[in-house]
């Protein structure tokens, strides 16, 4: 059952403008209860705003076959079937994809939702990882090729001068970096924008996105799954020394023998999430199950979460030779911490767990979401505790009041 709260904050949020948050709630309500004449009829409202006259006839459609005889819907259905559609102008427009500017993995997951974005919107998808990102080493460049190869052929530099939001400027593009908690913009405010280049700086969720598709898109109807391994497989392509190093820990630690992969969370994430030990134990008891013949490569940035494997399973544990806390501290805040080393580290982890025969991680871990999504594993073969994150629509990312 929807929480009963959700509709009032969606009106509310639809009341003082701030569409993403109504649009959200009006989301989960449906989730939960999918012909919800009130939450299908505010949908269709919010997809009038933004002149998708075909979604809102669609949730006005739905809506009014809830509730036949409400006459409001059955208006506002009447008008969004007269309304022209949009024209948007000829030419290439484009989304910049600024940091999100938290975790590596929590980043990319931003970086996927902004790419189905730029399919949702017509737009050519361009990277700017700056100032924010914790896997910057402050050079004036984008961090997000120190890991991947361009999304596109389009540079920062090549991007014309018409903006949205207004907020955004040629001369600010790289430098801007304390306005998207009062921006907040979610996809449906990108929706139908004739400005040539909108900038994307506060999460995409895929979730959020994935309504917004046009009928004739390869992934309209499909799963938030689907949509990953498609936008991963399209435009996430490691740097070629990202392959080389797995390759070489491969060869050197396993000799190319087939293993076994599990991620345990620790760091600072023990302050956040108090069920991680509980989740670590369940994922550490699972690999008892694993043939004994097979290694265990453990990804975790924590030492003592290693120390728990390898107390369990001795030699049977591989690890590449990445820093790691052994308190409360996150890596991210050790001291003389190398921030591109970081990245490439946690990236190295990740594609060298995809190689695995087997996978086992923690659904609220971006880290092990992400591996999760990455690869279309075979039925059985990936496990994650607990519902996936990437699933999440980040709603409380728009209940809070100030950051």
């Amino acid at each position: 059952m929807a929480d009963p709260a959700l509709l009032p904050f969606a009106i509310r949020a639809l009341k003082t403008k701030d569409v993403a948050g109504a649009e959200i709630a009006a989301r989960l309500i449906l989730d939960d209860a999918p012909d919800d004449a009130a939450a299908l009829h505010l949908l269709g409202v919010i997809a009038a705003k933004a002149h998708a006259f075909d979604q809102a006839e669609e949730y006005f459609t739905r809506a009014l076959a809830s509730e036949p005889g409400n006459a409001q819907i059955a208006q506002n259905l009447a008008a969004v079937r007269d309304a022209p559609r949009p024209q948007l102008s000829s030419g290439d427009r484009f989304l910049l994809i600024r940091e999100w500017g938290f975790g590596l993995w929590s980043d990319v997951s931003h970086v996927v939702g902004a790419l189905l974005l730029a399919e949702v919107t017509g737009r050519v998808p361009v990277t700017w990882w700056g100032s924010q990102s914790l896997f910057s080493d402050g050079a004036d460049r984008d961090a997000f090729q120190n890991y991947f190869r361009p999304v596109s052929d389009v540079r920062l530099q090549d991007l014309p001068d018409s903006f949205f939001p207004p907020r955004w400027n040629a001369g600010n593009l790289k430098t801007i970096t304390d306005a998207k908690w009062q921006g907040r913009t979610g996809p449906v405010y990108f929706l139908n924008r004739p400005e040539r280049v909108a900038v994307c700086d506060f999460f995409a969720a895929v979730p959020n996105v994935l309504p917004w598709l046009p009928s004739g898109h390869p992934l309209h109807g499909k799963s938030v799954a689907a949509a990953y391994r498609y936008l991963a497989d399209k435009y996430l392509r490691p740097r070629a020394d990202i392959v080389a190093a797995c390759d070489a820990f491969l060869e050197k630690e396993l000799n190319g023998a087939s293993f076994v992969a599990a991620h345990l969370r620790g760091g600072d994430k023990f302050l956040e999430d108090e069920s991680i030990g509980i989740a670590n134990a369940q994922i550490l008891s699972s690999l008892e199950q694993v043939d004994p013949r097979q290694r265990i490569l453990i990804l975790t940035d924590d030492t003592r979460c290693l120390a728990m494997a390898k107390d369990k399973f001795g030699s049977r544990i591989a690890a590449t030779d990445c820093r790691r806390s052994d308190d409360g501290t996150g890596v991210h805040h050790l001291p003389a911490t190398d921030p591109l080393q970081t990245g490439r580290e946690a990236m190295i982890d990740a594609y060298l767990a995809l190689r695995a025969q087997r996978f086992t991680g923690n659904g609220l871990s971006n880290v092990s979401a992400m591996i999760a999504m990455l690869k279309d594993w075979p039925a059985g073969t990936c496990t994650l505790i607990g519902r996936s994150i990437l699933e999440d629509r980040s709603f409380a990312l728009y209940q809070k009041k100030t950051i």
